[in-house]
């Protein structure tokens, strides 16, 4: 008789009260409160700090130091940043799971034009004119570093909303005086080794006056008015790939357009840049055989300006350009390279940049990375020297060059017809002298430099123990090094660490720099700051110079020239070794890793091993890191860069709270995501990937939820054996031993992604699809000592311990909320979970049960396609419990051994009722869904599907039950027990 189903629920309600259901505090959801104000100070800066000074410091410390590249202190943080800084810290981290003493100083950039300029901007704008004019150079520097400051308390704020492993207030700060005084004793080293050199470089030029200017001494005419010429120049060798993209479209002639609006500059035209990343197409003569060379975004732009042509569909990728050459038809037999350039864009113009590395400093900086000389035949009073190419440019000698020397020199470019278009009332903003009120050219004069030449090949030498991730980054490190013989070091700002170089009134050429007097004003600057330097009275010269130059200051007066903010950065590995020298700690290499965008081999890791280089005292020296790390950029869903004009800009900040557009997936959300991207390329976010990062962490806290809940009731002492556990208990621990061994792995080679795969994979498949599956009647209805629960709960124990030691690195709040919900005696007084260190399974490695399981696991999927069949077809089976299963086989087989030996549960690896080895059906089964020939590990079975005999136990739900009223044997010994 069919007991009702309201009966029926009434019993099992009942006996639901005897079940061991999971019980744990550990919230559902996270709490953004507890998470800003608790979880991430005690898993961060707490930590940081307990772990640090765990163990006393010294040479045998195992200390791990990541060295933070300082961020520039200018602006709110952006994605960049938290990817940057979540990287570095999983890398930390994970070497605080290894047993390492972690040291991270976070480091400020807080020099330069940029934070100039926006310490500038509000007063500017109040004026209506440039506000350096008025103040003076102490003043500038004043609102910089106050600008400097107040943005980094705001990043900082930022950075500790990460759960960033750090002490934030023992930071770097370039500004500091303590910095400035020591990159100003590297400086003196490279002096000392004469690698200090003064050179030309362009800079602003008053003809006027016959003097070079700082941007501080020029104002701007938005009406300025100026010959803007296209210009054409014959590319004459081709790049290999750029002559078979021309071959296959039958293009014979073509030609370079580029745009000027200074043509006075061409004589000293020494290449034409291009950017790799863009594309260019070609614009073809209706009237003959001329092609032209333009980027393809600026194609329309150009034929608006001349109808005589139309478009070509060619798509040439701007690498194929690179390494072409071109001539200019005045000047007998030349041949010009041409580059890529960061500084071309696509905004204007043709996408190729008219290059004169004496009269602009894009163009100077580019032509210097790739070794092309500096010619600036322009003298003090802007008129052009006989240092012109030879041939019709020599016509020009004598001219002024914004006036009749322009005049003249487009008649000479219409002589060879090389001007494509020419706007003869161009009107643009362009820079006056603010004393002569009149117009300024650039030309190259005097600058510092660092002769990189000379310690090119030991640079080289130092990088061949460094490991790159990726390798790639080697090559574009060591190219950058290669074609670079010189670093100019000086820069005409106020806002910067002083180049100390005292020079002569009556002859620029003579200056006071050598060791002595730099040592001497290094200390006077200890002693009185740098911006003492730029004191401009005109006694104060007098203090600055050295004992030897008593009574002659008269004669002298301090430079101006602040140093190139990449020196001040580049040379912050001292903080570093002010740290181990604080604790006599000798190492050969500084820092372990150095983590930064892709961008920083032509930057900070460049600069960085070359003031180390060129600084040490070695005979062979070190690069200040034994790994160069690099990640990529962020860009959108659909692939594009993200920025502002888009609207498709995505802040740390909204990700981890949400927005109108999405649901905020918190801090380890946002960690989640940049673990799980390849880094090693730039990686895509929005809406879509945090909806399933979201997902993935959730599956995660609902993981960690169950096992929690499963453990709360367990005690030391009743952990089970391993010899007295259960066969798939076993397999559960062989397996965890293995993805314990793979994660450790990929955490070595900072593979992150695969990490979260392996964990992912492992979870999703192993755990909860099978393994928790198959424990849950033993953890749930078993009588609470049994050894068969006491059994999964030892296995749930050791899945607990390795998830928390293999998260940690990667969510730390997570994994931090976790441990304050987990039993005293697991946590062992520790204070977090990743204090516990990696854990050692080896001993649960046994490959002997991994392959057994391989053949039970194939017969579960026959008998999964079997249950599938009666329930999705015949819509007979409603409950895979309420199936037996049969299975009939050779007893000879290994197959056969392997089933037998787990015979009592096989029913639960299956998820059914019971399972029969070699027994007859019965005859009055109400279905039977069979697989006739199966062959598995070449053993023949057959496996068939049935209903059960039985009924439905009313409190572990398996049809093991005499009635429907009735307990099964097992839960009634249970009950019996209690």
């Amino acid at each position: 008789m069919m007991i009702p189903k309201r009966f029926y629920a009434d019993i099992a309600h009942r006996y639901s009260q005897t079940l061991l259901l999971p019980k744990t505090s550990f919230p559902k959801r996270s709490n953004l409160e507890k998470v800003q104000n608790d979880l991430i100070p005690r898993s961060s800066q707490l930590l940081y700090k307990e772990q640090l000074h765990s163990k006393p410091l010294s040479s045998e410390s195992d200390l791990f130091v990541l060295h933070d590249g300082p961020p520039y202190a200018n602006g709110d943080l952006h994605l960049g940043h938290a990817l940057n800084k979540i990287l570095k810290d999983i890398i930390n981290r994970y070497n605080l799971l290894l047993g390492k003493q972690i040291y991270y100083k976070p480091g400020w950039d807080c020099h330069g034009l940029p934070i100039e300029l926006k310490a500038l901007e509000k007063i500017t704008k109040s004026l209506k004119k440039d506000s350096s004019i008025i103040l003076s150079v102490q003043e500038i520097r004043k609102l910089a570093r106050e600008h400097a400051l107040t943005t980094i308390e705001s990043q900082m704020k930022g950075f500790q909303d990460l759960a960033i492993l750090t002490d934030f207030q023992d930071n770097y700060k370039t500004l500091n005086h303590e910095f400035e005084v020591n990159q100003l004793k590297i400086f003196q080293e490279l002096l000392k080794k004469k690698l200090i050199k003064r050179q030309k470089k362009p800079v602003y030029w008053g003809c006027q006056n016959h003097t070079a200017l700082a941007e501080s001494e020029l104002e701007y005419n938005d009406n300025h008015k100026s010959f803007a010429a296209h210009l054409k120049f014959p590319i004459i060798t081709p790049s290999s790939e750029l002559k078979s993209i021309l071959e296959e479209n039958n293009v014979n002639l073509l030609q370079a357009l580029i745009w000027t609006s200074t043509p006075w500059t061409i004589p000293s035209n020494r290449a034409i840049s291009i950017n790799e990343n863009y594309s260019y197409t070609i614009l073809k003569s209706v009237t003959g055989n001329e092609h032209l060379l333009v980027a393809s975004d600026l194609s329309s732009k150009v034929l608006d300006l001349n109808d005589s042509y139309e478009l070509v569909e060619i798509n040439i990728p701007g690498t194929a350009i690179v390494g072409s050459s071109y001539c200019n038809p005045v000047i007998s037999n030349s041949s010009f390279p041409i580059i890529h350039g960061d500084h071309v864009t696509n905004s204007a113009g043709t996408g190729l940049v008219h290059t004169a590395p004496g009269h602009g400093n894009d163009d100077y900086f580019v032509c210097l990375a790739n070794g092309i000389e500096v010619i600036s035949p322009v003298d003090q009073f802007g008129k052009y020297t006989d240092e012109l190419p030879e041939g019709e440019f020599k016509e020009l000698i004598g001219l002024f060059v914004l006036t009749k020397g322009t005049q003249k020199i487009l008649e000479i470019l219409s002589r060879y017809n090389m001007i494509f278009n020419l706007d003869k009332n161009y009107i643009h903003s362009y820079p006056y002298d603010w004393r002569s009120k009149k117009p300024v050219i650039i030309r190259a004069t005097p600058q510092w430099f660092t002769d990189v030449g000379e310690i090119k090949s030991k640079t080289s030498s130092a990088l061949e123990d460094v490991e790159f991730i990726p390798e790639r980054g080697r090559n574009r490190l060591l190219s950058f090094i290669k074609n670079r013989n010189e670093w100019c070091i000086s820069r005409q700002r106020s806002w910067g660490v002083p180049i100390p170089a005292i020079y002569s009134k009556k002859d620029e050429n003579k200056v006071i720099m050598d060791t002595e007097s730099v040592g001497f004003i290094i200390n006077k600057i200890e002693e009185l700051g740098t911006d003492a330097w730029f004191d401009e009275t005109e006694s104060d010269i007098e203090r600055w110079l050295p004992p030897k130059y008593e009574g002659q200051s008269e004669e002298w007066i301090k430079g101006k020239d602040t140093m190139d903010v990449w020196f001040d950065s580049g040379s912050s590995w001292m903080e570093i070794q002010k740290f181990f020298d604080k604790y006599g700690i000798k190492r050969e290499v500084i820092a372990d890793v150095y983590l930064e965008g892709s961008d920083q081999h032509r930057g900070w890791f460049q600069s960085s091993v070359l003031t180390k280089v060129a600084s040490s005292e070695e005979a062979e020296p070190k690069a200040p890191y034994k790994k160069i790390v690099t990640h990529g950029f962020t860009l959108d869903e659909k692939g594009f860069k993200m920025s502002k004009s888009l609207g498709n800009t995505l802040t740390p900040n909204a990700i981890i709270k949400g927005n109108e557009k999405f649901k905020g997936v918190g801090v380890d959300g946002l960690r989640l995501w940049v673990a799980q991207s390849d880094y090693t390329s730039d990686m895509s976010i929005g809406p879509n990937v945090l909806k399933h990062v979201g997902d993935a962490l959730k599956k995660l806290r609902i993981t960690f939820s169950f096992l929690l809940g499963n453990l709360n009731d367990i005690g030391k002492e009743e952990l089970v054996p391993y010899d007295k556990l259960s066969k798939i208990d076993k397999l559960a621990l062989a397996r965890l031993h293995k993805v314990n061994k793979e994660v450790l792995y990929h955490y070595s080679e900072f593979n992150f992604n695969r990490v979260l795969k392996t964990l992912t994979n492992h979870v999703n498949i192993e755990l909860s699809a099978i393994y928790f599956d198959v424990v849950k009647d033993r953890l749930y209805t078993d009588s609470e000592n049994s050894v068969s629960r006491r059994s999964a709960q030892t296995v749930l124990f050791e899945i607990f311990k390795t998830y928390l030691s293999l998260l940690s690195p990667i969510l730390p709040v997570l994994t931090q909320e976790v441990w304050d919900h987990t039993l005293p005696w697991i946590q062992g007084g520790k204070s977090n979970a990743i204090l516990n260190g990696i854990q050692d399974l080896s001993r649960f490695e046994n490959d002997d049960i991994e392959q057994d399981f391989e053949k039970i696991w194939k017969i579960k999927d026959e008998i999964t396609l079997l249950i599938e069949r009666g329930r999705k077809y015949d819509k007979s089976i409603k409950n895979s419990l309420e199936t037996e299963v049969y299975i009939t086989i050779d007893e000879s087989s290994h197959l056969w051994n392997v089933l037998r030996s787990v015979k009592t549960e096989l029913k639960d690896y299956y998820l059914v009722s019971d399972v029969h080895l070699n027994k007859e059906i019965p005859t009055d089964v109400k279905y039977n869904y069979s697989n006739q020939n199966i062959s598995i590990y070449e053993t023949d079975l057959k496996v068939s599907v049935v209903n059960s005999s039985h009924s439905k136990c009313p409190r572990c739900w398996k049809y093991t039950s005499v009635d429907e009223e009735t307990l099964c044997t097992r839960c009634d010994e249970v009950l019996q027990s209690h």
